[in-house]
């Protein structure tokens, strides 16, 4: 039998994701498992991309008879046989013209094939755009401005926001979408959230404002903190307070430092106050919470007088939840941007937070939550760790469930 040796040569270990072409739990599909660990990288080579480093140039999966890829490719859905056509120039050369010939690819069995491959370990300068639904290539050079090799019309490079309009201070949806690649499917296969984290000085008429931003995911989802830092001179707070119109600064694509007469824009009601004795002063407040009504955005507000009462200083954190990042349409990335204009008012036509479960000051709790946690978090010591030869997807999908459920205690090592 063609099994009896393929079946051998499943004891090499070989760490590995769980293939994304699974379909069932049946001999089939332990065969397309276990091969598909020991021929990572072929899917890239029959593309003529870059081979992985650890591809070997021949296996036992590129010998099978047609007929058992065949009776392999019957057990699987569309998109997965595609992708297991993809796996050797061999498999390709007959396995797609029988697919081709037996099943109709639909668009969104296109749709998932890219996704497939976007997963895919050897595929790891590639991610998949939604607007353009085809596959871009990217870098991992160091920098918030670099690492990504896009069409220059793509919409995912216009799909962003930025606090001043300043391209520094930008969050593109392509930028968002390969930093969750990253935590989903690998650090090999997306950008570290490092490159989320800018820090840019923007000068204006009276002000200038220095911005930090830091970025984490928490359930899947990916959060940012900016922390927006000005000095005003007592004698410019008039002058501050002018600084409206296309130039304005803002939280959000919904919430501007100050009132404009943009009805789609809320403000800040602190950099508003004057002192009740009169005067173009600012009020001190600490830690002055806010929200946004229709992003997933919560800030507090810190103004403090200097100790000669010559200047203020001014402190605003921001917190946004963006969502998984798996399309532009999701609802908490689409309001973050706005990337189309609104209809109406207030958005009652579409998804928005006053129409979620998340309540003012949510996204606020939620990070500093995670800073607490991070504080109370053991530390992981060498006595309780245990080491295995075990692939690290059976660690994760396997033995991690059963450990839940009580049976045993370990630390778990990919």
């Amino acid at each position: 039998m063609v099994l009896v040796p393929l079946i051998d040569t499943l004891q090499e270990e070989r760490e590995g994701d769980i293939p994304s072409f699974v379909a069932s739990d049946t001999l089939a599909s332990l065969l397309i498992l276990y091969t598909y660990i020991l021929n990572m990288g072929q899917i890239s080579s029959s593309l003529g991309l870059e081979p992985a480093a650890a591809c070997s140039s021949s296996s036992p999966f590129t010998n099978l008879p047609a007929d058992v890829l065949l009776l392999i490719s019957d057990h699987l859905d569309t998109p997965s046989a595609l992708s297991l056509s993809l796996t050797s120039r061999g498999a390709h050369a007959f396995l797609l013209h029988a697919l081709l010939r037996t099943r109709t690819v639909s668009p969104q069995d296109k749709h998932d094939l890219l996704l497939l491959l976007e997963r895919d370990p050897a595929n790891s300068s590639l991610f998949y755009c939604p607007p353009c639904r085809a596959l871009h290539s990217f870098s991992r050079a160091p920098g918030h401005g670099s690492g990504l090799a896009l069409p220059s019309k793509c919409p995912a490079t216009q799909d962003r926001f930025s606090p001043v309009g300043n391209t520094a201070w930008d969050m593109t949806y392509a930028r968002a979408r390969l930093a969750l690649n990253a935590h989903l499917y690998g650090a090999a296969r997306g950008i570290p959230l490092s490159a989320l984290c800018a820090e840019h000085t923007c000068v204006r008429d009276a002000v200038s404002v220095h911005c930090t931003t830091a970025a984490r995911v928490l359930d899947d989802e990916l959060f940012l903190h900016r922390r927006y830092t000005l000095t005003v001179r007592a004698a410019d707070v008039a002058r501050f307070r002018r600084s409206t119109g296309p130039r304005d600064f803002r939280l959000c694509e919904h919430t501007s430092f100050f009132a404009n007469s943009s009805p789609h824009r809320q403000y800040v009601p602190e950099l508003h106050r004057r002192p009740w004795t009169g005067g173009d002063g600012l009020v001190p407040c600490e830690n002055a919470p806010g929200s946004c009504g229709v992003c997933l955005m919560d800030y507090d507000v810190s103004i403090t007088p200097s100790a000669d009462a010559s200047s203020w200083a001014v402190v605003i954190r921001a917190y946004h939840q963006l969502g998984d990042c798996r399309t532009p349409d999701d609802w908490k990335w689409a309001r973050f941007t706005e990337s189309s204009a609104p209809q109406s008012v207030g958005f009652p036509d579409r998804p928005n937070r006053r129409g979620s479960y998340y309540y003012p000051g949510m996204v606020r709790r939620t990070w500093l939550d995670d800073d607490f946690a991070q504080q109370d978090r053991p530390m992981a010591s060498e006595e309780t760790a245990v080491s295995t030869r075990l692939p690290a997807w059976c660690w994760r999908y396997v033995l991690t469930p059963l450990l839940a459920m009580g049976y045993g205690k370990v630390i778990l090592k990919d």
